[in-house]
């Protein structure tokens, strides 16, 4: 029994020095403001994260398409589950996403594989006096392993390697990416929260021998289902690991396009907070029917225009369970004119 309990105990302490590898490693990343290599990585792959508001949510459940993003989220419920994802986004980009998620008798936990594809179609070369010279196209793949361990029915930690591969025109670059993110479940079974910690890493070959950031983000979210009533809020605080998420011309969008200045009268450190903010909301009025929407405020900020801002920053979608399969769509507005179009479909392969 003693030596059982110190078998116990020496694994216990093996993986919180795992976990403080990770989060010194995470915090040690130099992710700075402005230009970041391998932003694909970034884009919401699936139709309910991007219904959400496109960022990584602190759903439990049987989702393996939340837990690619957030790792934690990986449980016995999300095995022998295959996902497909595949977005439509603007100018032509498109995104196709893949996971299947198992349990082996040589770990513990559970195991997720994957992969993201981006293809940003072909682009127009230019010389240095504006002349077209010929086109050229980019390609960027990331491979994700995952892993998530459940120290009870709380409380579970999860963590992700993701090696990318880029290529963009006659450039390539490789880089290798982590994530790692914990879950606490409360025992009602209706609230969870999340922090996660996301593509902190680095370039391991560099497009022109320049290296650049890695785009690492810190995120906290919690969720909660209202008991009585078919209905689940959540938000999610994006981008914790800097405050001031303002650009140095409050006035100018990430466009360029000048802003009115009476058209957000809020004040500076409320606009910052709200910066910060992605609100989601589930409503399930069926057990087989799922309807959803998301706001994230930075994203309307950031891409919509001074003088018909329209629908940008908002997105929704819907859910269909059936028998084996799970059929998702969401909708989501950038521009006035730019939108994305998210499918997924979930298939259980043990029914």
């Amino acid at each position: 029994m003693r030596n059982c309990l110190k078998t116990k105990r020496f694994h216990y302490t093996q993986q919180c020095l795992l976990i403080a590898l990770f989060l010194f490693m995470a915090i040690a990343a130099k992710a700075q403001a402005g230009k970041t290599v391998y932003q694909f990585v970034e884009l919401p792959a699936s139709a309910r994260v991007g219904a959400l508001g496109g960022v990584p949510q602190a759903i439990a459940g049987n989702d393996l398409n939340l837990a690619t993003c957030n790792p934690a989220l990986l449980s016995p419920k999300t095995e022998e589950r295959a996902a497909v994802n595949y977005t439509n986004y603007v100018a032509g980009i498109s995104v196709a996403d893949a996971a299947y998620s198992f349990h082996t008798k040589y770990a513990p936990g559970t195991l997720a594989a994957g992969l993201v594809y981006l293809n940003s179609g072909k682009s127009t070369r230019y010389d240095e006096w504006g002349n077209a010279s010929g086109g050229f196209w980019s390609n960027e793949v990331a491979f994700r392993l995952s892993y998530c361990q459940q120290f009870d029915t709380c409380f579970s930690i999860g963590a992700s390697v993701k090696p990318v591969f880029s290529h963009i025109g006659g450039y390539t670059s490789v880089g290798l990416l982590a994530d790692v993110s914990a879950v606490y479940k409360f025992r009602n079974n209706r609230t969870a929260t999340s922090v996660l910690l996301r593509n902190f890493g680095s370039q391991l070959i560099a497009y022109d021998g320049h290296y650049a950031d890695t785009p690492f983000e810190i995120l906290t979210a919690i969720s909660h289902t209202l008991e009585h009533a078919p209905f689940r809020i959540s938000l999610v605080l994006q981008q914790m690991q800097k405050f001031k998420l303002q650009p140095a011309n409050k006035n100018t969008t990430e466009l360029g396009s000048e802003v009115d200045d009476n058209s957000n009268k809020l004040p500076d450190f409320v606009d910052n907070c709200l910066r910060h903010c992605v609100l989601g909301i589930e409503l399930f009025p069926e057990k087989t029917f799922t309807l959803r929407g998301g706001f994230n405020y930075k994203r309307r900020q950031e891409l919509k225009l001074s003088n018909s801002p329209g629908m940008a920053g908002l997105s929704f979608g819907f859910g269909l369970k059936l028998k084996r399969f799970s059929v998702e769509y969401a909708n989501a507005r950038y521009t006035l004119g730019g939108r994305s179009n998210h499918f997924s479909l979930v298939i259980n392969m043990l029914k």
